[in-house]
């Protein structure tokens, strides 16, 4: 009896209805602003994130302080959450009183959430991340991946955790970088890929497929083959903004395209001719349908 009791659940089995596959959220319009150096902010249905949003750029050869009034005249009344790539000064550094202001989480390392703690942002409004994590928030949701900071002074910078306990100010030494990651984030039926540094981990971005990808290019030729092999292995993707690549130090400015800009733009033709690359003038907003 044993053997066709099998047989008929085995029948039953391949007859048992197939869950559909989730369906695609319907889209609506998303809202990219370039808010300078590293930081983005992203709106869509009602829903407003940020990227290492940095307004202070204050002089950094003492203790450095948050200007309260640059950030005040550039926060959005209300934003659900901050993304930080790294916790070097120019990513870091106003996103606690962001954080504070508006009640957004506060997404990053374990040195982005010690610096955080130190600058009065509630526990619960901080979610520390080591990368691989794919959280739900309430309208968007944001996988975390592993990432790499560029490559600077040469390949001969190696970043890591805070020392110890931060006390605030800080100077700019002080501010260790702690981790790098990219985030995929799903709003309002996109996908946006957000690189805060020219560098990734080819494998962790291998399969995604995102609609819209923010791509840090200063120091990129430190890396091999950086943008066709970023491009392709992520679907060579319909848009692409370049990011990271204004002086982080001066006061923010649309100068004329340098060389390097070109040069990133001619990549992007050659690598994935249907990929429409755009640089971001500061504080400019595209809408995306």
């Amino acid at each position: 009896m044993r053997l066709p009791l099998l047989v008929a659940l085995g029948l039953i089995a391949c007859h048992a209805p197939v869950a559909a596959p989730p369906r695609p959220a319907p889209r609506a319009p998303l809202t990219l602003t370039y808010l300078g150096v590293a930081g983005w902010q992203l709106e869509a249905d009602g829903h407003t994130l940020l990227l290492d949003p940095y307004f202070s750029r204050p002089a950094l050869d003492g203790p450095i302080v948050p200007d309260a009034a640059a950030i005040a005249a550039r926060t959005p009344p209300r934003v659900d959450a901050i993304l930080i790539g790294h916790s070097h000064v120019d990513h870091l550094l106003d996103a606690p009183t962001i954080a504070r202001a508006t009640g957004a989480q506060l997404i990053g390392s374990a040195t982005t959430a010690a610096v955080a703690r130190a600058s009065g942002v509630p526990d619960d409004q901080i979610v520390t991340v080591k990368g691989g994590e794919d959280y739900q928030f309430d309208g968007w949701s944001v996988r975390v991946l592993p990432s790499l900071h560029s490559a600077l002074d040469g390949k001969h910078t190696v970043g890591g955790p805070l020392a110890g306990p931060p006390v605030l100010p800080m100077g700019f030494a002080d501010y260790a970088e702690g981790g790098t990651f990219a985030y995929l984030v799903r709003l309002g039926g996109h996908q946006i890929l957000l690189l805060s540094t020219a560098n990734f981990i080819e494998r962790e971005l291998a399969g995604l497929r995102p609609d819209v990808a923010i791509v840090a290019t200063g120091l990129r030729q430190e890396v091999y083959d950086y943008t066709c092999r970023l491009l392709h292995a992520v679907g060579d993707p319909p848009r692409v903004f370049t990011n990271h690549f204004d002086d982080w130090r001066a006061p923010p400015v649309d100068a004329p395209l340098d060389d390097d800009l070109r040069d990133f733009l001619a990549e992007v033709r050659a690598c994935a001719p249907a990929t429409v690359a755009t640089v971001p003038g500061h504080f400019r907003s595209v809408t995306i349908p």
